[in-house]
């Protein structure tokens, strides 16, 4: 068998950029290797607007929770200390800006990622996790879409959430006319270059409203509809208190709380994340409608209290039958493309959820389910297995845990760190735990 690493990280993203950064900072898993599909991974390459936008377009969060401060205030590897270090600190100071702009932490991000490129594999698309009983002890096999398979005892996934796409939609993006916003700035921009002049927007995100002002800026002369089903957009809740969910003292009250205490804080906290949006951008976007009046144009159509009942593919684009909520009224609109701002997949058991994520098929035998199916995981965020695999080295979800770690893992860049931390402790334990079984084995003997 090839070279077996000690830890295989599954993406590289902030996840698992933050978890590279501390191996490094505290000398831990010299030979780990991060296996990443993309041969410049780019954080939100497909999110990442050109002109105007960037400037209104931030990271809703604050600078200092990246991906090694609240690890380490004195890590180099702070948002702090690349700003530091690329000579922009006093400039991005003087802005006063309460949260970065998108495109500096994407150029943030890079800049970590780069000076850790050592341990870095690109082009590596993984296709499936399996294990194997290399004399018990249960190695992890990881198959590439080309190239060599690699072998490690720990892998941590951190792929990131599987997208979200509505049933309506479902049979409908292989046409390249339907797309999530994980594939915006590829998928629209191809749409565009074939004469796309008329959009539709689902959803009532942060991400639909600037994809709404991106479209709205960046080509003046495209018809925009927005189709929400809510009255408004809603704005999203960022009191101190609410932000208490990004602590991990929450973390752990979250994780120790039975099925309904934590349904009863999902709608509590569930504006703080979903379906919502910063005060800025629905700002902007009223007052460019505001303007499109004044000049007497209607390039932004704002369909409210609206249910879309189905979706098809014709012969001139994707044709939308929709229910008018007021009203009552049922019409048919015909549209060049589509983009879906409608979330990502937890793991659970609902039908906006997935039991198992997809890159966890291969091993899904080994895995102890719970009683819907769905894998469980552990306080550490470890996948949990069946008894028989209890040698076996640690299968880490890095960033998939929402359902049972709250919100700090749905996709938000709060705990990074923290996370981090968690995980590497739980990895440096179960091996710690491994060699002194096989220690007093040996002396057993």
């Amino acid at each position: 068998m090839a070279k077996t690493f000690d830890v295989a990280g599954i993406g590289f993203g902030p996840a698992n950029i933050a978890l590279a950064a501390l191996f490094d900072e505290e000398g831990l898993y010299p030979n780990a290797v991060f296996l990443d599909k993309s041969h410049n991974p780019v954080w939100q390459q497909e999110m990442l607007f050109e002109n105007a936008l960037d400037i209104h377009s931030n990271i809703q969060n604050i600078p200092h929770r990246d991906l090694a401060t609240l690890r380490s205030p004195r890590s180099k590897y702070t948002f702090m200390n690349y700003l530091h270090s690329t000579g922009k600190l006093l400039s991005h100071l003087n802005m006063d800006l309460l949260m970065p702009m998108r495109p500096d932490f994407a150029a943030y991000v890079g800049w970590v990622a780069e000076q850790l490129s050592g341990n870095l594999q690109t082009g590596c698309g993984v296709e499936r996790i399996t294990m194997l009983d290399e004399a018990h002890q249960h190695v992890y096999r990881i198959d590439m879409q080309s190239g060599d398979p690699v072998f490690a005892r720990h892998v941590v996934v951190g792929t990131g959430r599987e997208p979200y796409i509505p049933p309506a939609f479902d049979k409908l993006t292989a046409s390249g006319r339907v797309f999530h916003l994980s594939r915006y700035n590829s998928a629209h921009k191809a749409l565009l270059n074939k004469g796309a002049r008329k959009f539709a927007v689902v959803g009532s995100s942060q991400s639909a409203v600037e994809i709404l002002l991106h479209l709205s800026k960046h080509e003046p002369r495209l018809e925009l509809h927005s189709f929400i089903r809510r009255f408004a957009f809603p704005l999203k809740d960022t009191n101190p208190f609410m932000s208490e969910i990004y602590f991990p003292s929450f973390t752990e009250m979250y994780f120790e709380a039975g099925k309904e205490l934590k349904g009863r804080i999902d709608r509590d906290v569930y504006r703080t994340n979903y379906g919502a949006c910063d005060m800025d951008v629905l700002e902007e976007l009223y007052r460019q409608l505001y303007y499109d009046r004044m000049h007497g144009v209607n390039r932004i159509t704002i369909n409210r209290l609206t249910d879309i009942l189905a979706a098809e593919e014709a012969a001139e684009g994707v044709r939308l039958t929709v229910r008018d909520g007021e009203t009552g009224e049922t019409r048919s609109e015909v549209f060049d493309g589509v983009v879906l701002a409608t979330g990502f997949r937890n793991i659970g058991s609902d039908s906006r959820s997935v039991r198992v994520p997809g890159i966890l098929e291969g091993v899904q035998a080994q895995l102890a389910l719970d009683e819907e199916g769905c894998v469980q995981v552990d306080r550490s965020y470890r996948a949990q297995l069946q008894p028989k695999y209890a040698s076996a080295g640690a299968l880490v979800l890095n960033g998939l845990c929402e359902a049972t770690h709250g919100m700090g893992d749905a996709g938000s860049l709060s705990l990074l760190a923290p996370r981090a931390q968690t995980i590497a402790n739980a990895l440096l334990q179960l091996d710690h735990d491994s060699h002194a079984g096989l220690a007093s084995g040996v002396a057993a003997q």
